[in-house]
């Protein structure tokens, strides 16, 4: 790097064509009391209709507020959508330069993949990018630093939903922290600051943007498991203990009748009792077996339709009265087909608000990379080397590009070493053929200056 670059990377300047972002956060940290609020667990059908309707005009904090909460208590939501967003944040992935470019071109995107990779949280990021096929969207703040002359990417600030709301008259997402004094419609946070945001709005049901994701998919469904649960639990309360049916002497003053129901309470807390003897009291155990098939049926039929919104299917989560491996195979294609939509949305995403600002900063007019998820099963490159030697002999012509990508490997610039391996497809064996047999020892030379000559004959006995 030279001096000038070195310089003006001191002074937090650079010779690169578009505006350097700023440094630090952008979005403050909030206090708790902005950060969520509690919708509660007596919920009503009529309050989550009115939260839902609120959304619709733009609104969506509470909304966002309830999909949290819903996530926090269903155990099945939060496992499905846990798995798909780890999905993605475990998936190996590289950052390509154009098959035709130029040297600047490839030293750009090996800068992109070295800067992101040093920071810590990148896998966080992806999980929260992830996230916002459940909210309808997700954003995250980029924090930057100059290090050597060159502005690079050392974290990321992953912005809670409730923050944004939907302006009124064209729909666009906005930075809007309600309660927090912010003028409405808010911040156009791409707008206002270029390159410093990772604003990921997935195609979810083809809905109007306030309307997209998953959540509201699974909103009623995951409520109306927990509802059924709630009311499971109160049969577990009662289904096994006796009822008790107190009886009182017609005119019995109201003192009489709270007297006896604190007796009854008493026997169930105790199993003891006193009563005077104007009262009667009749303890009746249930008669046959008392179980909660129907609030099985209905929490197990709501989880598989939770199963099937998130990840396509549900034998990879519950295995089914008819679940059986090869079947539990093909739903795990459907899901790693959610995966790959999902990879090639987020890669997009990444590509547009990522790398195209740190090549533009830092490497002015090059070409910005492409940003690739690694979806595809690992390669057998044994059977794969050998497949392509076949290929060769065959006389069919290969694409070198392919076999590297496949392979997992990158083009070589010039300055690179190579490994030189001094062996053809002609002089190559086939693959399995047996070893060729070793050549006769020939015989041994004689030694140098000495002809070869005739054995001496031995004498005959004259006749």
């Amino acid at each position: 790097m030279s001096f000038v670059d070195r310089l003006l990377g001191s002074l937090g300047l650079s010779r690169a064509a578009s505006p350097i972002p700023p440094m630090g956060q952008v979005t403050p940290e909030l206090p708790i009391a902005l950060q969520l609020q509690r919708i509660g667990g007596a919920t009503t059908p009529a309050q989550v209709s009115a939260i839902l309707r609120q959304a619709d005009t733009g609104y969506v904090w509470q909304l966002q507020d309830l999909l949290h909460e819903a996530r926090q208590k269903e155990c099945h939501l939060q496992t499905v959508l846990g798995t798909r967003e780890n999905a993605i944040r475990g998936l190996p992935w590289q950052i390509v330069a154009p098959e035709d470019g130029r040297r600047r071109d490839r030293k750009a995107a090996e800068f992109c993949e070295e800067v992101i990779r040093a920071t810590g949280d990148f896998p966080d990021l992806l999980a929260h990018l992830a996230g916002g096929a459940y909210h309808g969207y997700s954003v995250a703040e980029t924090l930057f630093a100059v290090r050597g002359g060159q502005v690079v990417p050392v974290g990321w600030s992953r912005l809670a939903p409730r923050r944004f709301c939907f302006e009124q008259d064209l729909g666009q997402l906005r930075w809007w922290d309600q309660g927090a004094g912010m003028p409405y419609p808010g911040v156009d946070v791409q707008a206002a600051y270029p390159g410093k945001f990772l604003v990921y709005q997935p195609r979810i049901n083809g809905d109007v943007p306030c309307r997209e994701g998953l959540g509201r998919v699974l909103l009623w469904a995951s409520l109306f498991r927990n509802w059924t649960l709630r009311d499971w639990l109160a049969l577990g309360e009662i289904a096994w203990k006796p009822w008790r049916v107190g009886t009182y002497k017609v005119g019995a003053d109201k003192t009489s009748i709270n007297n006896l129901r604190d007796i009854m309470r008493q026997m169930s807390a105790s199993g003891v009792a006193t009563k005077p003897d104007d009262v009667t009291i009749d303890v009746q155990w249930p008669k046959g077996n008392v179980q909660g098939a129907t609030h099985r049926d209905l929490a197990e039929f709501l989880g598989g339709e939770m199963s099937k919104a998130v990840l396509g299917q549900t034998l990879t989560t519950e295995s089914g009265s008819r679940g059986a491996r090869s079947l539990g195979e093909v739903h795990d294609r459907v899901r790693r087909d959610i995966l790959e939509a999902d990879a090639v949305a987020i890669a997009a995403c990444l590509q547009r608000d990522l790398l195209a600002p740190l090549v533009a900063w830092n490497f002015g007019d090059a070409a910005v990379p492409t940003f690739r998820f690694l979806t595809e099963e690992g390669v057998d490159l044994k059977a794969y080397s050998e497949a392509i030697l076949n290929f060769k002999r065959a006389g069919l012509r290969i694409c070198a590009s392919d076999v590297r990508d496949k392979a997992g490997l990158r083009e070589p610039d010039d300055d690179d070493e190579v490994l030189d391996v001094d062996v053809t497809f002609e002089d190559a064996p086939p693959p399995g053929a047996p070893a060729a047999p070793e050549a006769p020892d020939a015989p041994e030379a004689p030694p140098s200056g000495q002809a070869d000559e005739p054995p001496e004959e031995e004498p005959q006995d004259a006749p």
